[in-house]
């Protein structure tokens, strides 16, 4: 490894000179022809520390008004200018009447222009709107999330009559940066910044993006974070879905803990047009009373992708799972690890379901009464495909290793391996089956129950479950309301399989899609996705042989999609096995290695 070590450090000294020079003028164009981009940031008044003074008129009377709303500022610190772009903001008097003007109106503040005198002070001048061309002088002093807004308007000689206003304003900076739109989201680096997203109704329809690990262990929730339900005394969601796109861009939120009734979880409910990417939920703590409860989303309709969930999420009533309480809306790669419990529909990570899952899988254990499954408790008419569970389930009535209760569902390419303990209607793959549709599935775990247990499937009516297996060793189970029974070497070789027609990687008779992949005789069938970039050969996980597979195709320059980029093994598809490839083969390489 030394010797190796030496030449792939002179190989790429090389390869960094011989690309240097160019990287360098590549560098200076950019830099020389780059657009300076302005910076928008929103600030929110605090109407308790936000003032406007009116003095002069006919009477000759002042009167101070608070301020409220907040504004949008452009700053160009290259051209060393600024301005407002979009003030929304209100004066009201001591009875909590509106005035006539809003703050815009009276400064016009969208109509200055300003001038960025150093890193704190922006000097604001120009003239009123109204035609009484009355002067405004306004100084804006930012702090480092905060600013102060201070200044007046100064009327024409010889106007005695007209009104003279002053502000005395203090802003928050709303968020850290953006303005909640699609090319410009808002920027979330803190806990309180979180918190705003929920206080703010008319920002559940904008773009947010998480910018930092979030820890919110001193905090203590009685409802979701964002977009909460108002209302516990009505039965139906009471209060604003979240509607707009949240990036979590790879980052966690921690130690989420909320005590509550219904919709409980980060978000209470997301609506159709909602977007959740990228998010990570550990060591959260969510109970509740009542129903819909998850760590993430009580009630999704909306898109949830490659997010995740550990810690516990616990409930007295329905509907209970790891990631999403209830969902109508679609989850893709996304997994739980939590540990569930409830009473009715139960799962590790949906309790119930009438959307679509694709590529998802739970690791949670799971502890329900009615309908607890190890992925889903409660799937009616929704689909599960390409997923699968490995956590323990347990229950008293319809309590599967995937599903507890499939009514009508699409179930295809799923597989679970998690022991199985309930009293009646229990299955190593779904406890129970009404009028659905399973196909190229497989179970393996232990299952264990009283009445109506199988290995695959426990109580079936209607059912059409097709090309699917269960390991009659390990599940202790010889029969079942649906599938075929194997043996565990049975269960390890892809003619099973094959026969049956499911699609495997190196063959095309069955499909090109290329869904599962086995290493025979030492493991069950695995979904090509779940298998991670390095792990070339078998036995299953990355080790010296796929090192060894790796350094077979090292410096080979003729990858291309005929060949499959040689083998896997030219990670960045450019065409060369080089050191960027071997840097991402150690990128995945476990660390217990």
């Amino acid at each position: 490894m030394v010797k190796l070590s030496k030449i792939l450090s002179v190989s790429r000294q090389r390869m960094l000179h011989g690309k240097l020079a160019i990287l360098l003028i590549f560098l200076a164009i950019c830099v020389i022809g780059r657009t300076a981009k302005a910076d928008t940031s929103i600030y929110v008044f605090d109407p308790n520390q936000s003032t406007v003074r009116r003095s002069g008129g006919i009477a000759g009377l002042q009167k101070t008004f608070a301020v409220a709303g907040q504004f949008h500022l452009i700053v160009d610190l290259e051209a060393g200018i600024a301005s407002f772009e979009k003030v929304d903001a209100n004066l009201t008097d001591e009875t909590g009447s509106i005035y006539g003007q809003s703050l815009d109106e009276i400064f016009n503040m969208t109509g200055l222009s300003g001038t960025i005198i150093d890193d704190t002070i922006i000097q604001f001048e120009g003239k009123t709107a109204d035609g009484t061309e009355s002067d405004v002088s306004l100084k804006l002093t930012l702090g480092n999330d905060s600013a102060q807004l201070t200044g007046s308007t100064t009327p024409p000689p010889n106007s005695a009559d007209m009104f003279l206003y002053e502000i005395d304003a203090v802003a928050a900076k709303k968020y850290d940066g953006g303005t909640g739109e699609p090319n410009d989201p808002y920027l979330i680096y803190t806990a309180e910044h979180l918190n705003t997203i929920g206080t703010e109704p008319n920002d559940l329809d904008k773009h947010f993006k998480l910018m930092a690990d979030i820890d919110l262990s001193g905090y203590s929730y009685d409802r979701a974070v964002i977009a909460s339900d108002t209302n516990d005394a009505e039965l139906w969601f009471q209060g604003n879905p979240f509607t707009g796109v949240f990036n979590g861009n790879g980052y966690v939120i921690s130690n989420l803990h909320v005590r509550g009734l219904n919709y409980l979880g980060l978000f209470g409910k997301i609506d159709l047009a909602a977007k959740i990417s990228s998010l990570g939920m550990e060591a959260t703590d969510v109970n509740g009373i009542g129903e819909y409860i998850g760590s993430l989303v009580g009630w999704d309709e909306g898109n949830i992708s490659m997010s995740y969930s550990t810690g516990t999420v616990s409930g007295t009533g329905a509907n209970v799972g790891g990631l999403v309480g209830f969902n109508l809306g679609s989850i893709t790669m996304s997994y739980s690890a939590c540990v569930v419990s409830g009473i009715i529909s139960v799962g590790g990570l949906v309790g119930y379901n009438i959307g679509d899952l694709t590529g998802c899988y739970s690791a949670a254990v799971v502890n329900g009464s009615l309908h607890a499954g190890g992925l889903v408790g409660y799937n009616q008419n929704g689909s599960i495909i390409t997923s699968f569970s490995s956590g323990t389930t347990n229950g008293d009535m319809s309590v599967g290793g995937l599903a507890g209760w499939n009514w009508g569902g699409v179930i295809t390419q799923c597989y679970s391996t998690g022991i199985v303990t309930g009293n009646f209607d229990v299955g190593g793959l779904l406890g129970s089956d009404a009028e659905g549709h399973v196909t190229y599935c497989y179970s393996t775990g232990m299952v264990g129950g009283e009445s109506s247990v199988g290995g695959l499937l426990g109580y079936g009516v209607d059912s059409n479950v097709t090309n699917c297996f269960w390991d009659t060793e390990t599940s202790a189970q010889t029969t079942s309301a649906g599938g075929t029974g194997e043996t565990t070497a049975e269960m390890q070789m892809s003619n099973t399989y094959l026969d049956a027609g499911w699609d495997f990687v190196d063959e095309t008779v069955n499909g090109t899609e290329d869904i599962w992949s086995i290493c025979e005789g030492t493991n069950y069938p695995r979904l090509v996705w779940q298998i991670p970039a390095g792990d070339f050969v078998c036995p299953d996980g990355i080790t010296l042989d796929d090192f060894l597979f790796f350094l077979e195709h090292w410096l080979d320059d003729n990858c291309d999609s005929s060949n499959d980029y040689c083998q896997g093994t030219d990670f960045d598809q450019s065409g060369t096995v080089d050191v960027i490839d071997l840097e991402i083969f150690f990128e995945n390489w476990p660390a217990e290695k």
